[in-house]
């Protein structure tokens, strides 16, 4: 018996425990492919492998490899489908495989195998929740424009879903495969693990993170299949495309434990009244910071050119409450309707008190949005 076959025993049962696999998929990535495939394979997980078209001979690796015992399932594309459908080809031959988990990692060698283990307990410890890697501290090399769309993507998705993320672009993650096959997302490249954790979110979905290493490997001998104008500008209208959908009124369907109408309205109070927490070093501190100083640019523009009316009031309440903005960017925004109303007449300056007190709080409090697991050591 062959270590796959091994590995798909223990790994694989049919009595609908939980079976994590490694999904890796790949696109002219020769160089890297080997080692990053010996390294997932130590961590006695089986290792399926997708092969995008590739066209610089990946494909005589993965042949040797599973020849070896290093791949326990492959499957190559017969075109190019981008990394949104390869990764979609690859969650659905896990579940014709029995699987109930996904650990995803690129076969570029930026994402560090040994901690392969890592998400694995995490998910055995709690198998409904989406988990997600986190680059924290940050690499010096990262480049600036990459760093810029990591920010902004983790601020679309705050205001989305009030979920504070860390790293949205990071694609070394633990997916329940009862989540892409319940949930659809319309990008069709990088822009759609970024547009999932929004629609997971709406969906109920808990979502935590493991802190993982920034690794870049010199400009040299990277390879990257991104494409900044054209990757770039879908991932912004996906964004768009997100906070209009945002706006719409949602009665999401509970399910396998998840509660999203509840929760979602919880989090949308809580967020409401005081933003998560803006003080400290972590990603996901920062993200708040960002998403505090846009909402209050927002609103103090809303105040600045919009009639004040109550019809505008009334914009202002709900898109506020649809993207969790903020008592404080919202009280900065109906402001001059506020001082128009009779009924407001001397109460204006109390609900800027509030405003800002409820601001100020966020300097305080603890997030407890996103649960983050550090590695030891």
């Amino acid at each position: 018996m062959t270590k796959a076959d091994h590995m798909a025993t223990d790994e694989s049962p049919a009595d609908g425990t939980l079976s994590i696999a490694v999904l890796i998929p790949t696109y002219n990535n020769r160089s890297t492919l080997d080692s990053v495939l010996r390294g997932a394979a130590e961590s006695g997980l089986p290792v399926v492998v997708i092969d995008d078209a590739s066209t610089d001979g990946s494909q005589i690796v993965l042949e040797e490899l599973e020849t070896e015992g290093i791949v326990h399932r492959r499957f190559r594309a017969p075109r190019n489908l981008g990394k949104a459908g390869a990764l979609r080809a690859g969650f659905e031959l896990c579940r014709q495989s029995g699987f109930t988990h996904a650990i995803t990692c690129d076969s570029d060698a930026q994402h560090d195998t040994d901690l392969i283990p890592l998400f694995a307990e995490a998910a055995r410890a709690d198998a409904g929740s989406y988990l997600l890697g986190c680059r924290f501290p940050l690499h010096p090399d990262q480049p600036r424009r990459n760093l810029l769309g990591r920010i902004l993507s983790n601020v679309a998705i705050r205001a989305h879903s009030g979920v504070t993320i860390g790293d949205a672009a990071c694609g070394f993650r633990c997916w329940p495969l009862e989540l892409p096959a319940t949930v659809r997302g319309l990008s069709g490249r990088y822009a759609w693990e970024e547009e999932m954790i929004t629609r997971a979110a709406w969906a109920g979905w808990p979502i935590t993170s493991i802190d993982v290493p920034a690794i870049y490997h010199p400009p040299s001998t990277r390879v990257s299949h991104y494409r900044f104008g054209r990757d770039w500008s879908e991932g912004i209208g996906i964004y768009l495309l997100l906070l209009l959908e945002a706006t719409l009124p949602r009665f999401p369907r509970s399910g396998g434990g998840r509660r999203p109408f509840r929760d979602g309205f919880l989090r949308r109070c809580d967020r409401l009244l005081s933003p998560g927490a803006l003080r400290g070093r972590r990603p996901e501190a920062a993200t708040e910071r960002w998403f505090q100083l846009i909402a209050l640019a927002a609103g103090g523009l809303t105040a600045t050119i919009a009639p004040p009316s109550m019809v505008t009031l009334a914009a202002i309440g709900w898109i506020g409450w649809r993207w969790h903005a903020g008592f404080a960017a919202m009280a900065i925004a109906a402001f001059p309707t506020l001082l128009e109303l009779e009924a407001f007449d001397g109460k204006a300056e109390w609900i800027v008190l509030v405003a800002v007190a409820s601001l100020l709080a966020g300097l305080i409090r603890r997030s407890a949005s996103l649960r983050s697991l550090a590695p030891e050591g």
